[in-house]
């Protein structure tokens, strides 16, 4: 380790929200299950594993797969930006059935055509995922993830349709510690291995860090820039992997009324 400082009393120990950089894990945990068999291919179709998406209610869904919601081109409509407050978000909350509420949105574009960051792509994953292992994408992420690793968090919030998806209350979302967030970074960097045991296969971890067909900035639910790639959380939170220079970065923040970013104050520290 390099340098570590914390302010506002948090300590090492301390866990603090990670908002969307969850969303860089969630792509792990899928990682993992296609190395296990437990998902065949990113290639799946999302409705071999979502019923509500092979119902013919609209002809683009049988063309949605795994690998268009790890890279936010489901195609499906959003107009609620990134923020959760919005009225797209807030109807989902109020929702009995999360998929099948997903599944009753217009489709706005052939998936796999365009990017956009949205919520929807990561809810369906997330339940992709507990259909998958039969269980939660929380409890496959804890075991296969987070244990080997050493991490602890609380579980993720789970819907009322037992889809986990932590950021269902902004205020109650998936936590975990600066040092908890570079052991992420360190397994990324070592090409998904974690003392010597491999977590996570070289090949998924490579494909999640290359351009995806529709945003050369994005992966699999992981931003890229010219100097490495990062996962990113609402209010600073930052994960910041640098291949070249061997280094992980990690900066936590308090979560204000409107969003910022460090990575640029990071970048600039690395290339100095």
């Amino acid at each position: 380790m390099v340098f570590e400082r914390y302010y506002n009393k948090f300590m090492p120990e301390s866990r603090n929200q990670i908002k969307s950089v969850w969303k860089s894990i969630l792509s792990l945990t899928l990682g993992i299950c296609l190395d296990k068999g437990i998902i065949g291919s990113i290639e799946d179709p999302v409705c071999r594993y979502l019923p509500s998406f092979n119902e013919d209610i609209h002809p683009y869904h049988k063309h949605m797969t795994i690998k268009h919601l790890l890279t936010m081109s489901s195609g499906i409509y959003w107009n609620g930006g990134v923020h959760y407050h919005c009225p797209m978000f807030e109807q989902l909350r109020r929702s009995r059935n999360w998929v099948e509420h997903i599944a009753d949105v217009q489709m706005k574009a052939l998936p796999g055509s365009v990017f956009q960051y949205k919520e929807w792509d990561v809810v369906l994953l997330s339940a992709v995922i507990g259909t998958a292992c039969g269980n939660s994408s929380w409890d496959y992420c804890y075991k296969h993830l987070y244990q080997p690793l050493g991490i602890e968090s609380d579980k993720w919030t789970q819907t009322k349709c037992g889809v986990d998806y932590p950021s269902f209350d902004a205020d109650i979302t998936s936590d975990l510690s600066a040092r908890d967030l570079a052991k992420i970074g360190l397994l990324m960097l070592h090409g998904g291995k974690w003392k010597g045991q491999c977590i996570i296969s070289e090949e998924y971890v490579k494909a999640a860090i290359s351009s995806s067909e529709v945003n050369s900035g994005y992966g699999f639910l992981w931003w890229l820039s010219d100097k490495g790639y990062h996962g990113r959380g609402f209010g600073g939170q930052e994960l910041n992997v640098y291949p070249n220079e061997d280094i992980v970065a990690v900066v936590q923040a308090t979560v204000t009324p409107s969003s910022k970013s460090y990575g640029d104050i990071c970048a600039g520290i690395i290339s100095e």
